[in-house]
C-alpha cells in the first residue's frame, strides 16, 4: 500500500530531541518491514564542516499532523568525502522522495567540498545494488560489524606494559598528530576530527602508551546504563613505526578490560572487509560478524546510504 499526501522538505544541521525520535521510529519501521538496517549515521557532530546541514527529513501531510515519510543524513569526518544514509517509510515509497533526499544532500556536500560521495547499504538488502545503479554507482568497499559474544569477555587479560590514557583538551595536538600518523590523514581532517571526538560527551578518547611512547590509539562509545549498556570500538590505530609488536591486539584487550570493569557486555566494532590482518585480530579475540555495509561510489559526487 503506498500514501499520496504532499510532502515537505526540511534541512537539520542537527536533530531536535522530537525530530530524532521521529527517525528512530521511521528507522524501526523500515526495519521491520525489510528484514534489514537502513545504515542510518546519528555521529553527523563529528562532520568536518560544522555548517554543514547533515539531515534532509520529508514530512508528509498539514503541519499539525504530519508524518516523517523519510530522512537522510550525511556523514563525512573528512572534507574529502561523505556518506549519504537514507530511508523512506514503505507506504511513501516509488514517489521520488528518496531520489530527492540524497540529491539534496549530495549537492550540500558538493559544496562543502567533497569530491567523493558514497551510497551505503545493508549488505542484506536485496534492493541495495538496484538503488546504486540508479544512481549511477559502482560498489567501492565494505565494512562488517562485528560482536564479542559476552562470555568471551571473561577470557580477556590485561595486557602488560600498556596504558590507555583518556585524552582531555590539552591532549588534542597530540591526538591529531597521532590519527593522521596511524590513519594516513591530513593534519587539518585529524585535528579537525579530534576536536569533535573529544567535544563529544558519549565517546572517550584514549591514547595507548608503553615505554616507548605514544604508540596507539582507540576510542569507546556507550550508549544505554546498566544492563543495557552498550559499546563501540572507535579508531583503534597503531603508529606505522611501531607496528608488528602486537600492540593492536593488547590495544583491544585493554579497551576490552576497561569496559569489562564497568559492566557492560554488549560490544561491537567496524572493521574494512579487505583488512585482513585486523579481521584476524579481532576473531582470535572472539568477535563475530554480524552484518555487512556496501559503500557504492556515485559517479562525480561521493559516498550515499540508502534503502
Amino acid at each position: 500500500m503506498n500514501v499520496c499526501l504532499p510532502v515537505s522538505f526540511e534541512e537539520r544541521v542537527a536533530l531536535g530531541a522530537g525530530e530524532r525520535a521521529a527517525v528512530e521510529g521511521l528507522i524501526a519501521e523500515c526495519r521491520d518491514a525489510d528484514g534489514f538496517d537502513p545504515c542510518m549515521e546519528f555521529d553527523t557532530h563529528l562532520n568536518a564542516d560544522r555548517d554543514l546541514a547533515a539531515w534532509r527529513l520529508a514530512w508528509a501531510g498539514a503541519a499539525r499532523s504530519r508524518i516523517l515519510a523519510g530522512a537522510a543524513c550525511a556523514f563525512a569526518p573528512s572534507r574529502a568525502e561523505g556518506e549519504i544514509s537514507a530511508c523512506v517509510s514503505p507506504v511513501f515509497r516509488r514517489q521520488g522522495i528518496f531520489t530527492r533526499l540524497y540529491g539534496g544532500l549530495a549537492d550540500a556536500l558538493s559544496l562543502s567540498g567533497a569530491g567523493s560521495i558514497l551510497v551505503a547499504c545493508d549488505g542484506a538488502s536485496p534492493s541495495g545494488a538496484a538503488v546504486a545503479a540508479r544512481l549511477g554507482a559502482r560498489l567501492a568497499r565494505a565494512e562488517l560489524l562485528m560482536r564479542l559474544p559476552p562470555e568471551r569477555l571473561a577470557t580477556i587479560r590485561p595486557p602488560e606494559g600498556l596504558r590507555l590514557v583518556p585524552v582531555a583538551a590539552e591532549g588534542l595536538g597530540e591526538l591529531a598528530s597521532l590519527s593522521a600518523s596511524a590513519f594516513g590523514e591530513s593534519r587539518d581532517d585529524a585535528a579537525a576530527f579530534a576536536q569533535a571526538t573529544l567535544a563529544d560527551h558519549g565517546r572517550e578518547q584514549f591514547i595507548a602508551r608503553s615505554a616507548d611512547g605514544a604508540v596507539g590509539l582507540a576510542a569507546i562509545a556507550v550508549e544505554g546504563e546498566g544492563e543495557g549498556a552498550s559499546a563501540m570500538l572507535h579508531g583503534l590505530g597503531v603508529v606505522p613505526g611501531m607496528r608488528g609488536r602486537g600492540l593492536g591486539g593488547a590495544i583491544v584487550d585493554s579497551c576490552l578490560v576497561v569496559l569489562r570493569k564497568r559492566g557492560v557486555r554488549a560490544i561491537s566494532l567496524e572493521v574494512d572487509v579487505t583488512n585482513a590482518a585486523a579481521l584476524a585480530l579481532y576473531r582470535s579475540r572472539g568477535f563475530r560478524e554480524a552484518s555487512r555495509v556496501d559503500y557504492y561510489r556515485a559517479p562525480g559526487r561521493g559516498p550515499v546510504r540508502g534503502n
